[in-house]
């Protein structure tokens, strides 16, 4: 008895430090609040009720094929197409917008699958497209691929880049992972706290980039401000906090099988969490044949490699078109 109550003391003597500490990190933040420089706001649009930035490259030469809108995943802004999309730009029109809750859109709930898709189908009325091919990025494969199983005749194609649409992990096709824990680990104050101290250094987020991007990625403090911007805005924290303690939205095995519109799938070599095994995987499930790897890239390889990136994603798109 003796023993456990010691264990006990010890235990609440470090829940008291560490909810002490929580309440130190948010206060100082509240007193001495981290602004950076963010680019000009972009095109704003009405997205199924959502105020949703929306970025734009013109097509170089036009060329009537489909426009592309290119969807971010977890975390992401329009940011993370920024050096890949001019070279996609080439012949086509091409949209990348912040998914709900990310960038500079509104921070609207709820954070849910089924309200991700009804805003990318916002995002396609509201810009006027007529049946573009979409790009999903890592999570916004599923989005991508969500709005072409609901409405096939929406897309011309789904492009699943970094991704495969699904909420699963490895071999488990059956628990999206995290559960409890992750609803616990972001709970007030300890979750805000953390994530607040990550955003506000500039060194754990270039540490985070640089290993999710590889040697190319820009990561000077102008770069690194870029990806921090979005959540050192009011309530950018209290957002991606709310989605994390979601479970995570993705398309089931046998809704991915249903899929009949056009799709293709593109992966990094050292992708630890889409490698060109899970690609294959996806596309089995998707009924295509149209599958692309980059060696040795990494998840984020169109922000690090955008060159590589554009040259292994043209021919798909070409195919899908």
């Amino acid at each position: 008895m003796r023993w456990l109550r010691r264990v006990g003391i010890a235990l609440a003597t470090v829940l008291v430090v560490l909810l002490a500490l929580a309440g130190l990190v948010l206060l100082w933040d509240r007193i001495a609040p981290v602004h950076v420089a963010a680019p000009p706001p972009a095109l704003t649009v009405d997205a199924a009720g959502v105020a949703t930035q929306v970025e734009h490259w013109p097509a170089a030469t036009p060329s009537g094929k489909p426009p592309l809108v290119l969807v971010p995943g977890f975390a992401e802004s329009t940011y993370v197409f920024s050096r890949v999309a001019p070279l996609l730009a080439a012949d086509r029109d091409v949209y990348a917008y912040d998914v709900r809750g990310y960038g500079f859109t509104a921070h609207v709930p709820p954070y849910s699958l089924d309200a991700d898709t009804d805003q990318l189908a916002g995002v396609i009325v509201a810009l006027g497209l007529r049946r573009p091919v979409v790009v999903g990025h890592s999570l916004g494969a599923a989005i991508a691929l969500s709005l072409a199983l609901r409405d096939p005749a929406a897309v011309a194609g789904v492009v699943a880049a970094n991704g495969d649409g699904t909420p699963y992990f490895g071999g488990d096709r059956t628990s999206t992972g995290g559960g409890g824990l992750r609803v616990v680990l972001t709970l007030p104050p300890v979750g805000p706290a953390v994530v607040t101290a990550v955003v506000r250094s500039r060194g754990i987020v270039r540490q985070i980039v640089a290993a999710q991007c590889g040697p190319g990625c820009p990561t000077d403090d102008a770069a690194i401000d870029r990806w921090r911007a979005p959540f050192l805005t009011p309530g950018g924290v209290t957002a991606l906090l709310a989605i994390a303690r979601e479970p995570l939205i993705g398309l089931t095995d046998d809704q991915e099988r249903a899929v009949r519109t056009p799709t293709a799938v593109l992966s990094s070599g050292d992708d630890a969490s889409f490698d060109h095994t899970a690609a294959l995987a996806t596309a089995d499930r998707l009924h295509t044949s149209l599958v692309a790897e980059l060696p040795g890239a990494r998840h984020l390889a169109l922000l690090g490699e955008p060159d590589r990136f554009a040259a292994a994603l043209v021919p798909l798109l070409d195919r899908l078109g």
